[in-house]
């Protein structure tokens, strides 16, 4: 295997070349498997494996760093502030409660998500649980048996409606659908605008 040789040797001929040239090789690499057992699996290469663990830093996911959410939503606040020429000041009491009781089964990616998403949504200055992508007790629309999936629909896009306050053109995008989709389906299950 080439890489093997390149990290072992520090060294390299260019595609099309002859020469060998000397390189200067630091390699930092990420995952969320335990290799050593994917090794024994025979799912990764031992020598690849025993080339690139030299220095292995052990990072918890954020789930289990609480005191690392905060920071990282107020960067990622300023970061979409800034990208969506927003002036969002902060989170509301409810809100930072709920980021630092969520689970983030996607890690860092997850609240970066979370935060654009309310960045995107919010139109005043305070995000609010309402702006979160997920959905809270009260937003949840319950899947009954009892209900039509006329019934369904119409609920989960009142409650979009309520999210956006009204917005059309972010609730569509959010439902995924056109704004005169959206419009017609107001019109047809006589939601209040």
């Amino acid at each position: 295997m080439h890489l093997l040789r390149v990290i072992e040797e520090r060294e390299l001929t260019r595609v099309g070349g002859n020469e060998i040239r000397k390189i200067d090789l630091r390699i930092i690499s990420a995952t969320n498997k335990n290799l050593e057992e994917e090794v024994k699996k025979g799912n990764f290469r031992e020598d690849l494996f025993y080339r690139l663990n030299v220095i292995t830093i052990n990072l918890p996911p954020l789930r289990d760093r609480k005191e690392d959410i905060l920071l990282l939503a107020e960067h990622f606040l300023d970061k979409f502030n800034k990208e969506n020429n927003k002036e969002i000041r902060d989170f509301s009491q409810d809100v930072i409660e709920f980021l630092l009781k969520y689970d983030y089964s996607g890690n860092v990616r997850e609240l970066e998500n979370i935060i654009e998403h309310a960045v995107i949504i919010c139109n005043n200055d305070l995000i609010k649980v309402g702006h979160l992508p997920m959905p809270s007790k009260e937003k949840e629309v319950p899947l009954s048996t009892n209900k039509s999936l006329r019934e369904i629909e119409k609920a989960h896009i009142l409650s979009v409606l309520k999210e956006v306050d009204y917005n059309l053109t972010k609730a569509a995008k959010l439902l995924g659908i056109t704004r005169v989709t959206l419009y017609n389906k107001i019109r047809n299950y006589n939601l209040p605008i």
